[in-house]
């Protein structure tokens, strides 16, 4: 039998901006790290999406949705918080 530990994590409904797409989805941190604190850290350059559905920019057109997604922190330009934050346990 495997050990499986769960972790608590917060979800955090957010709109991410890169160059020409608005992704829409939630991203999960520890209950007492902002979404601030996860952009801040330099331990992932990468940021967990789950539920995310991306649109063009220009036109709002929705391109893809997808259960998950790794975006490049890298290439975000705006992060913001749109929804009511859930604990999840993972």
């Amino acid at each position: 039998m495997a050990y499986k530990s769960m972790v608590k994590k917060v979800k955090i409904t957010t709109i991410i901006r890169t160059a020409g797409e608005k992704i829409e989805g939630d991203v999960h941190c520890l209950p007492n790290m902002r979404l601030l604190d996860l952009m801040n850290s330099d331990t992932d350059k990468f940021l967990p999406v789950s539920n995310a559905a991306v649109y063009d920019e220009e036109s709002g057109k929705l391109l893809y949705q997808v259960p998950f997604m790794a975006v490049n922190k890298s290439h975000v330009i705006v992060i913001s918080e749109t929804g009511q934050s859930a604990e999840d346990e993972f």
